[in-house]
């Protein structure tokens, strides 16, 4: 048996092709956390038919909250292999610390997907972040993007052998066939003659964020007064606290649903991003985007020096940068997706040689 715990909603995509491929090796057994104002994760996997065991929650946003999250997860662990009456034989994962830390304690090979090592873009003892801290040491194998340097991998332990690069970037494994679906405007009855904004909160409660930045927020108030546009926010731990204080302003949506990256990425003509993988999408597919982040990583960087994210500090530097990057929007021009494959795709994105390294690791033991 093959032990998957999926744990946020980036890796309910990236993991998406690689499960079919794992099960031609053993059964794949696949958990997960959801509880209230954190059930993205969950939901993605029920849309595209996974299965998974629920097992915890998060923890939030403070230590206390978190350790006691991890700790009642490793034992619904525990509890799931003893109902199951197996023990995982190969654990696999992209930010689980309590499944990690489990996996180890149960002697089970852990293999790692790590794209965040770093709190920062510079490599530096110590800006390594305290989820790799708790799981690197603690891999068979890693496998990271070309993006990030392997100092950031052997520098905790792993042996230069088993810390093994994928020469693309993540999200062009679920991006490169993308084709326009139903647009998600219609839905929420927008006006089509107008532009279509799209903000996407911080992950202010991970690990590697230390402040809740107020930039997107004051934006949001700042471009419903001064642009005609629909502005469209997706939330990222709920949607009560957004409601409350944006759910008045003219031409403001709250998405409430969980759609597919083929239902509004066609159709949106800016995105506003505090978060990572959001705004690596909307580069990939070549969307005006900028980013409000706290703080710069090694793809935020790849992004701006490749001129396809600017970052604003200010919402009137987001303000005047929208109007710039909407100037020429022409509302009976179709648009089109320009798919940035030549920066973000070093060989072709796929699973071919990570899957040909998981069968030669699993045949060795």
């Amino acid at each position: 048996m093959i032990w998957l715990d999926i744990t946020d909603p980036k890796y309910v995509l990236f993991f998406r092709g690689l499960i079919p491929m794992l099960e031609t090796l053993d059964l794949v057994l696949v958990t997960t956390r959801a509880n209230q104002g954190y059930s993205e994760c969950q939901r993605l996997l029920e849309m595209f038919g996974i299965k998974a065991y629920k097992i915890g929650g998060y923890g939030g946003g403070t230590k206390l909250g978190k350790y006691q999250a991890r700790l009642q997860r490793e034992n619904g662990f525990l509890n799931l292999f003893e109902t199951l009456g197996a023990i995982p034989r190969l654990f696999i994962s992209g930010a689980s610390v309590e499944g990690m830390q489990c996996a180890f304690g149960l002697g089970i090979p852990i293999i790692n997907f790590a794209d965040t090592p770093i709190a920062g873009h510079t490599f530096s003892l110590d800006r390594i972040t305290i989820l790799s801290r708790l799981t690197l040491p603690l891999s068979s194998l890693v496998f990271y993007p070309f993006v990030v340097p392997k100092i950031c991998y052997t520098s905790m332990g792993v042996d230069e052998k088993n810390c093994i690069p994928y020469h693309f970037i993540d999200v062009a494994l679920w991006l490169k066939d993308l084709k326009p679906s139903q647009d998600f405007r219609a839905k929420y009855a927008m006006n089509l003659s107008l532009p279509t904004i799209l903000f996407r909160e911080e992950e202010y409660k991970a690990h590697y964020v230390k402040e809740k930045l107020p930039v997107i927020y004051e934006s949001i108030t700042l471009l419903s007064q001064n642009l005609d546009a629909n502005l469209v926010i997706m939330p990222r731990y709920g949607s009560e606290e957004l409601k409350e204080q944006f759910g008045t302003l003219q031409n403001v949506y709250i998405l409430e649903d969980k759609l597919e990256p083929s239902e509004f990425y066609p159709y949106i003509d800016l995105l506003i991003g505090g978060g990572g993988t959001m705004n690596l999408e909307s580069c990939y597919l070549g969307i005006p985007t900028i980013s409000t982040r706290s703080l710069f990583l090694f793809h935020d960087i790849f992004l701006l020096e490749n001129k396809l994210m600017d970052h604003a500090q200010s919402a009137q530097e987001v303000l005047e940068l929208a109007k710039q990057k909407l100037r020429h929007f022409d509302p009976n021009q179709p648009r089109n997706l320009s798919f940035q494959s030549h920066l973000f795709e070093q060989e072709p994105a796929g699973f071919e040689k990570i899957y040909r390294t998981i069968e030669d690791f699993l045949s060795s033991r």
